[in-house]
C-alpha cells in the first residue's frame, strides 16, 4: 500500500503559503509560492480560500516530489507555478 500524505494544517505567510504535511510518521513543512496559488484557477487568487480549495492537489504534487526526491538543496519542499503547470498537463482529460 502506498503511503498517504495528508495536510495537517495550513497558513498564508505573506504572499506565499505553508502547509504542514504528514505521512503518519513524520511531518514536513511545504512552501507554496504565490505563482502556484494564482496558477491553480482563473481568476487568479492568492488567499487562504484558494489554498484550502486545492489542498488535495498540493498533497498530490508533494507526494510526487517526495517520491522523485525533488526537494530543495536544504531539504525543503517548494511548490511553484511550474509544479502546478506540470500537474495540470498530467491531469488533462
Amino acid at each position: 500500500m502506498e503511503p498517504t500524505i495528508n495536510a495537517l494544517g495550513y497558513r498564508m505567510v505573506g504572499r506565499d503559503a505553508l502547509i504542514i504535511m504528514s505521512d503518519g510518521k513524520s511531518c514536513q513543512p511545504v512552501q507554496i509560492s504565490r505563482d502556484a496559488l494564482t496558477g491553480m484557477q482563473s481568476p487568479p487568487r492568492c488567499d487562504a480560500t484558494r489554498l484550502a480549495q486545492y489542498l488535495d492537489v498540493f498533497a498530490e504534487i508533494v507526494t510526487r516530489k517526495i517520491e522523485t526526491e525533488k526537494a530543495a538543496f536544504d531539504g525543503r519542499i517548494w511548490i511553484t507555478g511550474d509544479d502546478v503547470r506540470a500537474w495540470r498537463s498530467l491531469n488533462r482529460k
